[in-house]
C-alpha cells in the first residue's frame, strides 16, 4: 500500500469520543473529526485550546495510531506538571468536549509498509507514543520485515499500551524504579549491552527509531552507533 505524506495547516474542530487512562499521568483521547484521518505512523498533530478570555495555547502530540481513513483521531497525552496545555486536557477534557486540531505534521520520523528493512524501536517514557503507532501499523499491515522494541519505563504502572506491548514477544520492557517482585522482564536503564543483544538478533541491520527525553535519545544513539548502526539508519525524535 502506498501512503502519501501529507500536511494540513487548517484548524478543524474535533469532539472527544472516549478517554482511556493509560497510566496515572497519561490518557488516550479519541476524537471524532470532520474528515477522514490518514496520518502516517510516527506523525503528530497540534491541539489548541481557547480560554474564555480568548487566550490560546497549543501543543504538538504524536498520533497514537496511523490513520485508517475513519473520521477518528487518537492522541495520547501526558499530564506534564506546570504544562500550559496538558493539565487542562488531562484534567478537564471529557467526552463531548470540543477542541481545535490541525495536522498531520512530520516527514522524517515515519514508517510505512514500503520499508523493507527490519525495524528497531527504542522508547523512553511517553516517547513510546509514536513508536506505538509504528508498532501497530507494522502489525496491521502484516509486513514481513522484523520489528522489535525496547521500552524503558520508570514503573510497571507507567507502562503505556499494556495490552499491545506486554503480550508481544517482540517487545522488551525494562523498569527503572519500584520493580514488582513477580516482574519477569528487564530492569534498570537501557544499556549498551541490552541494545547489542537486540541488534545482533536481527537477520539484517535494522533501521532504528528512538524517542524520549533528549538525554535518553543522545545516549541510545551513541550506543547504537557503537553497536555498528550507522547514523543514517537512526531516526530520532526528542522532547525536554
Amino acid at each position: 500500500m502506498t501512503t502519501r505524506v501529507g500536511s494540513n495547516n487548517e484548524w478543524f474542530e474535533a469532539t472527544v469520543m472516549s478517554v482511556t487512562e493509560e497510566s496515572p499521568t497519561v490518557k488516550t483521547f479519541v476524537f471524532k473529526t470532520p474528515h477522514p484521518i490518514t496520518n502516517i505512523a510516527g506523525q503528530h498533530y497540534e491541539l489548541r485550546l481557547t480560554a474564555e478570555n480568548g487566550y490560546q495555547a497549543a501543543r504538538l502530540y504524536s498520533a497514537t495510531k496511523a490513520g485508517t481513513g475513519k473520521k477518528e483521531l487518537s492522541l495520547t497525552i501526558m499530564n506534564v506538571k506546570d504544562g500550559e496545555v496538558s493539565p487542562y486536557v488531562s484534567g478537564g477534557l471529557k467526552v463531548g468536549d470540543e477542541v481545535e486540531i490541525r495536522g498531520p505534521f512530520g516527514k522524517f520520523f515515519i514508517w510505512t509498509d514500503e520499508e523493507y528493512r527490519p525495524v528497531l524501536l527504542v522508547g523512553g517514557g511517553s516517547g513510546v507514543v509514536p513508536l506505538h503507532a509504528i508498532f501497530t501499523a507494522h502489525r496491521d499491515s502484516r509486513s514481513k520485515a522484523e520489528v522489535k522494541m525496547l521500552y524503558s519505563s520508570h514503573t510497571f504502572e507507567d507502562v503505556l499500551y499494556k495490552d499491545d506491548f506486554l503480550s508481544s514477544p517482540d517487545v522488551a520492557v525494562t523498569l527503572t524504579r519500584n520493580v514488582p517482585e513477580d516482574w519477569e522482564g528487564l530492569t534498570g536503564r537501557v544499556t549498551k549491552g541490552m541494545l547489542e543483544v537486540i541488534v545482533d538478533s536481527f537477520e539484517a541491520q535494522p533501521i532504528c527509531y528512538v524517542c524520549g527525553m533528549s538525554l535518553f535519545v543522545d545516549a541510545i544513539t551513541e550506543a547504537l552507533q557503537a553497536a555498528g548502526i550507522p547514523s543514517t539508519s537512526i531516526k530520532t525524535e526528542r522532547f525536554g
